[in-house]
């Protein structure tokens, strides 16, 4: 069910009401999410954040729900799955569920290789390969070991070369219980760091910087940095985006240093990705923008 009445500067009828989509550790939302909160309540949209898992929500009675902040969703993968495609039936769900399924799993970064962009390399890993014989394969010193279906850097292990013999019972206990990748260790993510450029409606919006994925407490969004993206992680971002099979309400873009200043893809983020709108003033009001585009096309 679609609400009528759009109403000057991008607002909408009374009608119109949206659940922001989080998880129960964050069941008021992200501090950077209410500012999307505030500008959707200042625009006239009865706006209201719901705990994704929680079964008392009554999806149906939104007339949309944007994912935000659900960041335990890898922790129960198929509930969470089968939850995205039932809220998708029942209302328009953004981004939608075919977007959410694909992106879930990190193996689409073989999928976007395949299409030409700068994907840092990436390795599945082999029946009967161990650790160190993937890494003398693809000349790789230190490698990251991550779970394909993760968050939050969980599952994700830093292993150096001197190391790669004693952490081969791990490493195969782990491929036995959920899907890898293994990846390069790349300098440039400690410095100069990730760049994040995020685009709504495939437009660019607005960048950040941050530092090394590691583990750390769900609440915890300290070390953004406002960024001026250079011409050449821009155009790497632009194609990103033209490379995906639809072109996604929000996406942020990760980047690395694959040296030289060469930009390296390491993640695109098309489902509860933190955007840092407080790095622009005017990143909610175009995140909002971008909504009130998809509502009016039906």
């Amino acid at each position: 069910m679609l609400a009528a009445g759009l109403r000057g500067e991008g607002g909408f009828g009374t009608a119109t009401t949206v659940g922001l989509a989080t998880w129960s550790g964050l069941p008021d939302l992200h501090p950077d999410d209410r500012l999307l909160l505030d500008e959707l309540r200042r625009r006239g949209v009865r706006a209201e954040p719901a705990v994704w898992s929680d079964p008392s929500v009554e999806w149906d009675r939104f007339d949309g729900v944007i994912l935000r902040s659900t960041w335990d969703y890898h922790r129960e993968y198929e509930r969470f799955l089968d939850w995205v495609e039932r809220v998708g039936r029942w209302t328009r769900l953004w981004n939608p569920a075919a977007t959410v399924r694909w992106n879930s799993h990190k193996s689409y970064l073989l999928d976007l290789a395949k299409r030409g962009l700068p994907v840092i390399p990436t390795e599945l890993p082999r029946p009967g390969e161990t650790l160190a014989e993937t890494s003398r394969r693809r000349g790789w010193g230190p490698v990251v070991v991550k779970a394909a279906v993760s968050a939050n850097a969980e599952n994700c292990v830093l292993v150096a070369p001197d190391e790669k013999a004693r952490f081969e019972s791990r490493y195969q206990e782990m491929s036995a219980r959920v899907d890898l990748l293994v990846q390069p260790f790349v300098p440039g993510v400690l410095d100069p760091g990730e760049r994040s450029l995020v685009f709504f409606n495939g437009r660019f919006s607005h960048a950040f910087r941050k530092g090394p994925a590691l583990p750390r407490d769900l609440r915890d969004a300290a070390g953004l940095l406002p960024l001026r993206p250079s011409e050449r992680e821009r155009a790497v971002a632009v194609r990103t985006i033209a490379a995906l099979d639809d072109t996604p309400l929000y996406a942020r873009v990760d980047l690395v240093d694959g040296g030289g200043g060469t930009p390296w893809l390491m993640e695109v983020e098309l489902i509860e990705p933190l955007l840092d709108l407080a790095a622009d003033p005017k990143a909610p009001g175009r995140f909002v923008d971008a909504w009130s585009e998809r509502q009016r096309v039906g």
